[in-house]
């Protein structure tokens, strides 16, 4: 090895070390801050569980003042509840409520492929509809040409009994 491979080396190294420390150094550092924000919401939690055994008609209407809305109210019981069955900093779902993590886009759904309406289902809907007019107005009550519209009407119904 020559010395220019050697100076490279060693200031390679030396980047390094420095990178290193100062990723430990910030790492603690958030570390710290994560759990002052976790605390700060857990306490924050507590107060709104304690403003909801006061407020119980119109919590959000109560809180609205303090500029939380409903939804936030919502994630605040939700955190209360979580946050006194176990340790935030390794519960994701809290991260997400304490709004430390970001809730990615919703992966996007499967879409459902639209069946036809089976058979019987059509045929119940139709003789439903039409049982519900005739009470209504009688056959006794319809004219002969709307009589006679009707059994034009009717007559692909009467083929295909025919075919079954």
């Amino acid at each position: 090895m020559d010395i220019t491979t050697n100076s490279i080396d060693d200031a390679l190294l030396s980047a390094i070390k420095e990178a290193h420390s100062r990723a430990e150094e910030t790492t603690v550092g958030a570390r710290d801050q994560m759990q002052r924000a976790i605390n700060n919401r857990i306490l924050c939690a507590g107060l709104v569980e304690k403003a909801k055994q006061m407020h119980k008609q119109d919590l959000a209407g109560f809180l609205s003042e303090a500029g939380i809305n409903g939804a936030q109210v919502k994630a605040y019981l939700s955190l209360h509840d979580a946050a006194s069955k176990r340790p935030a900093l390794h519960d994701k779902r809290q991260l997400l409520l304490c709004g430390i993590l970001e809730t990615s886009e919703k992966p996007e759904q499967p879409k459902k492929i639209a069946m036809p309406p089976s058979v019987i289902s059509t045929a119940s809907s139709f003789i439903g509809k039409l049982n519900k007019t005739v009470d209504r107005r009688p056959v006794e009550e319809w004219a002969s040409s709307e009589r006679e519209q009707v059994k034009d009407v009717l007559k692909p119904l009467i083929v295909l009994y025919d075919k079954l």
